[in-house]
């Protein structure tokens, strides 16, 4: 993508030129990225915005200058052989994320729901393919929050907004958020309350149909007849979306092919 193209950009993800003494400007939900190129370094800064208000990605072509430089976040990268192209790749979290319902979700014996959420996707900056990403970051600002049955049982997760919980419905809240199905079955003899939902980002992969909105796979979760649950990554997509109607962004971060894992009931549902 040329940088003549820049002003009627309207997604921040792609490969974009970036010669000497250019400068690009990315705004791609909560995140600010910049970037400055020279002879034989590249300037970089981003930072998360406080405000509430989820932007439309976009991307600004700056003047050049290392004026405005006040982000929180800074790194100077050097080379004697600068790349003049970058690519920026969203990607599934690096942890599992936690959703809560609204309204607890009550799921009856031997029967079975879709539950969906829209949830922050990360973007990853590289400048030759196959080496480990100079940045990582998500597009949203993210809480940190300890998932399990007590404080010695768990991982460590993200928790989403109150604005972002599960619902019975698609989301319409798109820009850098991906909409994913949780086909959640109930095979035990009791009710299951499903007040929170942990969401296995890692192992998804990441989908775009032709109007720029992302997917991934649908999940299914089965609560068998004891204490413990079953995980599947199914083959079909989110809201039965065709596969070729989509194109595959990136890859899962921990594939899990079409294995079944199963975890304590606490490992899925708190």
């Amino acid at each position: 993508m040329g940088q003549q193209d820049l002003k009627q950009e309207s997604r921040c993800w792609g490969v974009f030129d970036l010669t000497p003494n250019t400068r690009l400007q990315f705004n791609c939900g909560d995140l600010l990225l910049d970037i400055a190129s020279g002879e034989k370094d590249w300037l970089m800064q981003y930072e998360l915005k406080t405000s509430d208000t989820v932007h439309n990605p976009c991307i600004q072509l700056m003047g050049t200058g290392e004026e405005g430089w006040s982000l929180a976040n800074k790194q100077r990268i050097v080379s004697n052989n600068i790349p003049q192209k970058l690519s920026l790749t969203p990607v599934m979290s690096d942890r599992a994320i936690v959703c809560r319902a609204t309204t607890t979700v009550v799921l009856l014996p031997k029967e079975q729901i879709s539950l969906y959420v829209a949830v922050p996707l990360w973007l990853q900056l590289s400048i030759r393919g196959g080496e480990k990403p100079l940045l990582d970051v998500s597009t949203e600002r993210i809480s940190d929050t300890w998932f399990g049955l007590n404080s010695r049982e768990g991982v460590m997760s993200y928790a989403l907004r109150m604005s972002e919980q599960l619902d019975i419905q698609p989301s319409t809240n798109h820009g850098m958020r991906v909409t994913i199905e949780i086909r959640i079955k109930n095979e035990s003899n009791e009710q299951l309350n499903l007040d929170k939902v942990s969401v296995p980002a890692p192992h998804l992969a990441l989908y775009v149909d032709e109007v720029g909105h992302f997917w991934t796979r649908r999940i299914t979760m089965v609560r068998e007849q004891d204490e413990q649950a079953t995980l599947t990554i199914d083959k079909v997509m989110s809201t039965g979306l065709a596969h070729q109607n989509l194109t595959l962004v990136s890859a899962a971060r921990d594939d899990l092919g079409q294995h079944k894992i199963t975890k304590a009931l606490s490992a899925l549902f708190g």
